[in-house]
């Protein structure tokens, strides 16, 4: 898929974000589904956070 440079970054740190919340979430006993632990909670809304920003561009270039 050719994205432009901007849409690239936020995509590239999204996976990031859902790549480093598994790892977390794979090694935290203290986290369940719908309750986090303290590291996880934030982790967890940095990749919707950057989910919601990706998929918003994403649209916005398809309208284009």
């Amino acid at each position: 898929m050719n994205r432009p440079a901007r849409l690239t970054d936020l995509y590239d740190r999204y996976l990031t974000a859902a790549k480093t919340h598994a790892a977390h979430r794979e090694s935290c006993d203290a986290c369940r589904p719908g309750a986090p632990c303290e590291v996880g909670g934030p982790l967890w809304e940095r990749f919707e956070r950057l989910q919601d920003a990706y998929l918003t561009q994403l649209r916005k270039q398809q309208q284009r």
